[in-house]
């Protein structure tokens, strides 16, 4: 097992209204309380080489939390985590962080970022511009090219990343026209040579062209599911439409502000 969770659960505070009437005043006032609940509680699941678990939710910070509990950026309150060796989580980067750079110092950039050595950095950059389909405008501005071309890079160096295991957090797809209709096979690819994914969607298709196992991350449980029933959850929850608030009861699906 390259990394996986034990029965693990981890909890978050979120601002809850409360409304207050004071004896006296004609009026009702409001104020905000500071509250635990679980994001996430009896978590199990593991990833070898080549698996490619899918993670599910009408949330979505909590599939978010799990990727950055694997990713050794968030503890655990409850169970046991085995941490990959070598990890990677690919988010979309910020405009900000490269704003000024060329093609080519944000390759360094963002592979720096993602905690690669100068050593990999250097092997990085050739094989990642050409993936990226930037391998002839490495000195030209970044800026020139907007977001999809910054997506293509990020996911590029997700690509040739020298780790084990690489995290998708809502980023199983990036990038624009073709190469985003391409990105689902170079996924796949990438899993049949060995890397364990662990991907973060609200795409069923994500979940049925990519996935080897699912979860579907509650508050009060996580359940271990085929891909094709976490494709159908997707789908159900579609078709329900967006839901800003639920009964508090129902703590499992409760959404919230998330702090740790």
């Amino acid at each position: 097992m390259l990394a996986g969770l034990t029965d693990a659960g981890m909890q978050g505070i979120r601002l809850t209204k409360k409304k207050q009437v004071i004896k006296g005043v004609p009026r009702v006032t409001s104020t905000h309380v500071r509250e635990a609940y679980w994001v996430f509680q009896g978590l199990s699941a593991q990833v070898d080489a080549g698996d490619a678990l899918i993670l599910v939710s009408r949330d979505p910070v909590r599939p978010s939390a799990v990727l950055r509990v694997l990713a050794g950026m968030l503890p655990v309150d409850t169970g046991a985590v085995q941490l990959p060796e070598r990890a990677m989580l690919l988010s979309s980067p910020q405009v900000k962080w490269v704003r000024e750079l060329s093609v080519e110092q944000t390759i360094r950039l963002l592979s720096g970022i993602y905690g690669f050595s100068d050593a990999e950095v250097e092997d990085l950059v050739e094989p990642v511009a050409r993936t990226a389909e930037v391998q002839g405008l490495l000195h030209r501005p970044l800026e020139e090219f907007g977001k999809p071309v910054r997506d293509q890079i990020a996911f590029a160096i997700a690509l040739h990343a020298p780790v084990p295991v690489v995290l998708f957090d809502h980023t199983a797809t990036m990038g624009g026209g073709d190469f985003r209709a391409s990105c689902l096979d170079r996924l796949v690819e990438l899993r049949d040579a060995g890397k364990a994914l662990v991907i973060a969607t609200d795409k069923p298709k994500v979940a049925l062209q990519v996935g080897t196992g699912a979860v579907i991350v509650r508050g009060k449980r996580a359940d271990p599911v085929s891909v094709v029933d976490a494709a159908e959850f997707l789908l159900r929850d579609k078709g329900k439409g967006h839901k800003k608030r639920r009964s508090r009861d129902e703590d499992d699906e409760d959404e919230g502000g998330l702090e740790f």
